[in-house]
């Protein structure tokens, strides 16, 4: 499956490291869990980091990178927590979340995007065995945005 990413070009040499989720937390994590958030599709992965724009930063300091995931090694979360979906955030998907990055037990886990529901980010474990395999196909995606998006 390919995955799609979202980052400041800044950022690029930590892009893969889950240290922004580390410090920030984000739905499916807690601060002081590493994971690597990324997105079915590219037009999601747009919308996930639109969503969390302030102002009107400008889009032409992000780059996309898409990274190539063997289908067999994701898990869906099933069933979800209650209030996966809650604005703010509720620890309860914090704590699904965590729990699947302490089993190891896949390398990525395929949960709903609260922005399209019917559409699904995928959180990659960069503990897991199978991470730095997949990070090596990583390539950054030309890509130029409308300026009417914002």
């Amino acid at each position: 499956m390919k995955l799609y990413r979202i980052c400041r070009r800044r950022h690029l040499d930590s892009c893969w490291s889950g240290l922004g989720a580390e410090l920030y937390g984000g739905r499916w994590n807690s601060v002081g869990r590493r994971a690597v958030y990324c997105a079915t599709s590219i037009s999601l992965a747009i919308l996930e980091v639109l969503v969390h724009l302030k102002d009107e930063q400008a889009l032409e300091d992000f780059v996309v990178l898409e990274i190539q995931v063997p289908d067999d090694s994701l898990m869906r979360l099933f069933p979800l927590p209650e209030q996966w979906n809650a604005e703010p955030l509720t620890p309860t998907s914090q704590q699904a979340g965590d729990a699947w990055l302490d089993s190891l037990g896949s390398l990525g886990l395929v949960v709903p995007s609260v922005i399209v529901p019917l559409e699904y980010n995928v959180l990659l474990n960069p503990r897991h065995s199978g991470f730095a395999h997949c990070q090596a196909s990583a390539r950054e995606v030309e890509l130029r945005l409308d300026p009417r998006l914002l």
